[in-house]
């Protein structure tokens, strides 16, 4: 691959994307970690943990990804803030349902054990949550205003 090419990668709108998210899971694994020492409280240290990676992730993506301009920033935040806790509802019900309530449809499916089927769901829904949070975000969030 020549550097151009690496170069257009790395300069590109969805490679920005999975960066900084990358960097906002390590932002929000330090703050577990950091709360949970603190305060030694499972619940408490995953909403300062989710909170502050969401916020990390709101000005990452509104500066760095899509360099969006706006002048309503507290609009475009609750937005964000929306979309994201719309899809842990999501991935809340799914778990609820296909975990706890019946996990026979996708062990029998697939022919899994619960516990590779609880695996396979949860990176499912990791991918699943990101594409949808990127296209929320590319063409919700952040569009392009039309001139």
């Amino acid at each position: 691959m020549s550097m151009k090419k690496i170069k257009t990668l790395i300069m590109s709108e969805g490679f920005r994307y999975l960066f900084f998210g990358g960097l906002a899971t390590i932002v929000y694994t330090a703050a577990k970690f950091l709360s949970y020492q603190a305060l030694q409280s499972g619940w408490l240290s995953e909403v300062i943990a989710q909170s502050t990676a969401i916020i990390f992730a709101f000005f990452t993506n509104k500066w760095f990804v899509f360099q969006h301009k706006s002048d309503q920033v507290w609009k475009d935040f609750i937005g964000f803030v929306l979309g994201r806790l719309a899809l842990l509802l999501f991935a809340i019900a799914m778990n609820a349902w296909l975990v706890d309530a019946h996990p026979e449809i996708l062990m029998n499916a697939f022919g899994i054990s619960k516990n590779t089927m609880v695996v396979a769901l949860n990176l499912f829904l990791q991918v699943f949550t990101i594409f949808v949070n990127y296209l929320y975000s590319k063409f919700v969030i952040f569009r392009k205003k039309a001139n």
